[in-house]
């Protein structure tokens, strides 16, 4: 009776027409105006709702990026393809495109485990073309894909932290549920955990066990080193290095032969 007053109150009319799909349902409107269903009018709108949770779930899932990584510099969070500067025919635009494809496989094959080595000497793009895979990987995934980049030195930093800090969210428990509730992961510096090695170059015992079990954890990662494979091989045990290196043939790019992006600039 209600809804009755009020159609009478605001003019709406019922025609005799039904509606072509909700049969049982007679057409509605204003002198002027097309007339609608009212039932086709309640299921747009239900389907506006449900699509406006399913962009709000997307737009959560695309921000673990920023909400939760942990970079040495907070413009590391600027770099991407487009800003990775290359000419025609040189060895930074062949790894640039390398890169790219890297980035297509992780995006278009989300159920793919492979690891993927960036290596060579320090300041030549290792940290900008890892973090333009995952930005790559972030915005355009359809389901989303949740990514992350966790920088090595940072992250041991934080953890070292929390073990005389009850406060701290940075525990190893915490770090690895992070990892492991990820689609993709860049370990980004991996060897500059300089302040937890034992004496001489390799890596303390706790480090090597906590990469293991983030290795274990998430079998989608994206590491950058200034390591070379004999290095690798000195600073971490066997079972450290063949799971960096899973999955890693075709993936692993060599990045000696760059210049220092730093000094030149992009």
């Amino acid at each position: 009776m209600k809804e009755v007053k009020v159609a009478s109150a605001l003019n709406i009319k019922t025609y005799p027409d039904t509606c072509p799909i909700h049969t049982s349902c007679h057409l509605m409107g204003i002198d002027g105006k097309e007339p609608i269903c009212p039932k086709c009018e309640q299921e747009k709108i239900e389907q506006e709702k449900i699509a406006k949770i399913e962009r709000f779930k997307e737009d959560n899932i695309r921000a673990v990026l920023r909400r939760k990584s942990l970079v040495d510099d907070k413009d590391t969070f600027k770099c991407s393809f487009e800003n990775y500067n290359t000419q025609n025919g040189t060895i930074e635009a062949s790894i640039k495109q390398k890169a790219r494809t890297i980035a297509g496989e992780y995006y278009l094959h989300p159920e793919k485990k492979f690891n993927s080595v960036l290596y060579g000497t320090p300041g030549t793009g290792k940290t900008h073309l890892s973090m333009a895979i995952l930005k790559a990987v972030n915005e355009n995934s359809k389901p989303p894909q949740k990514c992350l980049f966790l920088n090595a030195e940072t992250l041991f930093s934080k953890i070292k932290c929390s073990f005389n800090n009850p406060s701290s969210w940075w525990t190893v428990d915490n770090v690895l549920d992070l990892v492991k509730s990820v689609d993709l992961l860049v370990l980004d510096d991996l060897g500059t955990e300089s302040s937890m090695r034992q004496q001489g170059d390799e890596a303390s015992n706790f480090v090597q066990e906590t990469l293991k079990e983030i290795l274990d954890k998430q079998r989608r990662v994206i590491i950058t080193t200034n390591l070379g494979s004999d290095q690798l091989n000195r600073v971490y045990n066997p079972k450290v290095v063949s799971r960096i290196l899973r999955g890693s043939a075709g993936h692993v790019i060599n990045f000696n032969d760059v210049k220092d992006k730093r000094v030149l600039g992009f």
